[in-house]
């Protein structure tokens, strides 16, 4: 069974099993996914704001992951960030509306472990030996409103999302169970499975090499 290795700059167990969920999905049903998890600093704002911040701070967490992985004497096939964020949106009557969104960042090569998952038209072939191009997928989740006492806390008083939900939901440390979205949607949409659906999509650059890389 071949192994596919993933750093991912994260222990929030809700982001792990979301990586490993969409690398089993993607990769085939013969490859073994194995996940090297780091803390790793985001090096953006610990509440990021807008798409700017949020996907630098996954591809600074990608990054890391993979250089602390490599630091450590694992050899990696990628490296894995995932920063949640907030965007600013008008709403009609022309306020400020807090919406949830989050970026995932992947970084591999056009390796033989990183393309393995590619499509079965795609015409690409993997390169030989250890040189490697670089292959970079990013994606961007759906997008929420918050709710309006949640905005206020982050608004006004600079508290985290995070925290934020916990206080208004009286709850502990949720952003290491469903999350936000998990408590608003009922669990219909956990928090592992929102990001799952953007790192499915952060993967495309891997199933179509051909068409991405630079």
């Amino acid at each position: 069974m071949k192994q596919i290795r993933v750093a991912v700059g994260t222990k929030n167990p809700c982001k792990i099993d979301a990586v490993n969920e969409a690398f089993r999905a993607t990769f085939p049903t013969d490859c073994e996914i194995i996940i090297f998890p780091f803390s790793i600093a985001s090096g953006v704002p610990d509440q990021p704001f807008g798409d700017s911040e949020t996907k630098q701070g996954a591809m600074n967490r990608a990054r890391g992951a993979y250089a602390e992985a490599t630091k450590n004497g694992n050899a990696v096939d990628f490296g894995v960030g995932l920063e949640g964020g907030i965007e600013i949106i008008k709403n009609a009557e022309g306020k400020d509306d807090l919406w949830c969104m989050a970026f995932m960042g992947i970084i591999g090569n056009t390796s033989e472990s990183c393309t393995i998952c590619k499509h079965p038209h795609s015409t690409f072939q993997p390169s030989k030996g250890d040189v490697h191009k670089e292959i970079v997928g990013i994606a961007k989740t759906a997008v929420f409103p918050l709710p309006r006492e949640i905005s206020r806390l982050v608004m006004e008083e600079k508290k985290e999302l995070g925290d934020a939900d916990d206080m208004v939901f009286q709850r502990v440390n949720g952003k290491q169970g469903d999350g936000t979205v998990g408590i608003l949607t009922k669990t219909l949409i956990s928090r592992a499975l929102y990001y799952e659906h953007a790192l499915t999509l952060a993967l495309i650059p891997f199933v179509w090499p051909e068409h991405y890389i630079q």
